[in-house]
């Protein structure tokens, strides 16, 4: 008997979710306009902030979003490390190469022939 009711309860909350669209599948034109908010740089944060944190929409467009901040997340952390490692490369070539300028070296560039014996001279090809 106490089965039963609980098994009513379940069914009841299942129709009352189904019926505020919780579980039901994105249409195409849901897909579209997700894909069209999200091409908008600002406007994109907000709405995945909306749409993950929102507990009565839809589950399918909650998980998507969730899944666009982790993303978005990976991305701001990997710009940070990438940034921070190419602020180090220039603070260590102007530490090493003070004033833009280079090293030049000096080295004197032995003619051809004195490299190797040919058997015959370099300016007769």
């Amino acid at each position: 008997m106490i089965q039963n009711k609980n098994e009513n309860e379940d069914i009841e909350k299942q129709s009352a979710f189904s019926k505020l669209g919780m579980y039901d599948p994105l249409s195409l034109g849901d897909y579209m306009f997700i894909g069209l908010i999200l091409m908008i740089p600002v406007v994109n944060i907000v709405f995945l902030l909306i749409w993950a944190l929102d507990s009565h929409g839809n589950l399918n467009r909650r998980n998507l979003a969730k899944a666009g901040l982790i993303y978005f997340g990976i991305g701001i952390a990997l710009t940070v490390i990438l940034g921070i490692g190419l602020v180090r490369a220039v603070m260590l070539d102007q530490l090493v190469y003070p004033g833009g300028q280079t090293y030049d070296y000096k080295i004197e560039h032995p003619d051809f022939d004195d490299w190797i014996d040919l058997p015959y001279k370099a300016d007769e090809t």
